[in-house]
């Protein structure tokens, strides 16, 4: 990311050549992990959030897990795995997640306010574990080793201390799965099989942040704006997909980017909605969308499973104050200092009239 200084210095040289750049900074922060209402005892009504996860072990050692939230794009199928197999010491490939589901999920809450990693991944991380805790009980007990000399690595159970109880001192992930279905004398106080359900309730919201830079060129005789550089740096603690994040990112600011330079309910004289359809209604097209530069830096949330945040909205919420600041800042030397969204052409040409018309003679051009 160049500094500060240097676009400064780029677009100092580029004013003094009429050509009108500006710089534009936003940084945001916003509350993922936003669940139901709920009556707090003294204080009143506050939000709280809780998500569900079911994590099921077949007799053949496949997973399913079951989340209640809805994938429409982000790549929920992916990353759900990741966290159970992860947590499982399995594959990813091992993994099959259902969501969206009423036939099968039996309860959930869905997808909004960035909120699904932070509480149905950390649903799916802390199901894994309770899974993982029944599995090495059913392990210590077909190897006749305690629980606590039972270690587990890449799908393996191992006896550290096998008390001659037991012909092997390790079986796999696939045979203690077969055990948990079919063995004839379970663990004292165990039920057969494996198949967890949880309701994660975090300590509270995660608050993910960042900092977005616009650099932007304005044409002064026909207002139209190009974006010549759009920097990106989120937080959203630790990435379980860097690519997913990337281009959760990426699909933000593609709608940010829409709702400040183009997008907009717009209305004749006599009150008609003109943009009523895809042709009329103007949203970003590939070549709207400028070369993304983007980057995360990692602060884990203390109130999550692993320190997850959310990223769905973070492009959107700080690329629009990022762009408009920037086209204020490249229109500075003319006089405009107030631009609404979106910032159509005609609007930019109207307010640097208005600027231009309301300086005094004599005055800075």
């Amino acid at each position: 990311m160049p500094a500060i200084s240097k676009l400064r210095r780029e677009q100092a040289e580029l004013r003094g050549r009429g050509r009108y750049r500006g710089i534009g900074l936003a940084t945001y922060t916003e509350f993922t992990g936003l669940g139901p209402g709920r009556l707090t005892a003294g204080v009143g009504f506050s939000f709280g959030g809780w998500e569900y996860a079911r994590v099921l072990v077949h007799p053949t050692g496949r997973v399913s897990v079951h989340v209640g939230s809805a994938d429409h794009g982000q790549g929920h199928a992916t990353s759900y795995a990741q966290l159970a197999a992860d947590a499982l010491g399995l594959r990813p490939e091992d993994i099959d997640v259902v969501e969206g589901d009423t036939a099968r999920v039996e309860f959930g809450l869905g997808t909004f306010n960035s909120r699904s990693m932070p509480l149905g991944g950390s649903a799916v991380h802390e199901c894994s574990q309770k899974v993982l805790a029944k599995a090495r009980r059913i392990a210590a007990h077909a190897l006749g080793a305690a629980v606590e000399d039972v270690h587990y690595e890449a799908g393996v159970f191992a006896a550290s201390k096998p008390t001659g109880g037991g012909p092997r001192d390790s079986v796999t992930w696939e045979e203690v799965a077969r055990l948990a279905h079919f063995v004839p004398d379970p663990p004292p106080g165990l039920e057969p099989g494996l198949d967890e359900r949880v309701f994660y309730d975090p300590k509270g919201l995660a608050f993910p942040f960042g900092t977005y830079i616009a650099v932007v060129d304005v044409d002064p005789a026909t207002g139209d704006i190009s974006v010549d550089r759009f920097l990106a740096v989120d937080d959203c603690g630790p990435l379980i997909n860097p690519m997913l994040a990337r281009g959760q990112v990426h699909g933000g600011i593609a709608q940010g980017l829409g709702q400040a330079l183009l997008e907009g309910a717009r209305y004749d004289d006599e009150g008609c909605l003109v943009s009523r359809d895809w042709t009329t209604y103007a949203f970003p097209r590939a070549q709207h969308i400028p070369h993304l530069e983007t980057a995360h830096t990692v602060t884990p949330s203390p109130l999550t499973q692993l320190g997850i945040k959310g990223i769905g909205e973070a492009g959107a919420i700080a690329t629009p104050p990022a762009l408009v600041n920037a086209v204020l800042d490249a229109l500075a030397p003319l006089g405009v200092t107030h631009l609404d969204m979106p910032l159509h052409p005609e609007q930019v040409l109207a307010a640097i009239r208005q600027a231009t018309d309301s300086r005094p003679l004599g005055g800075a051009p």
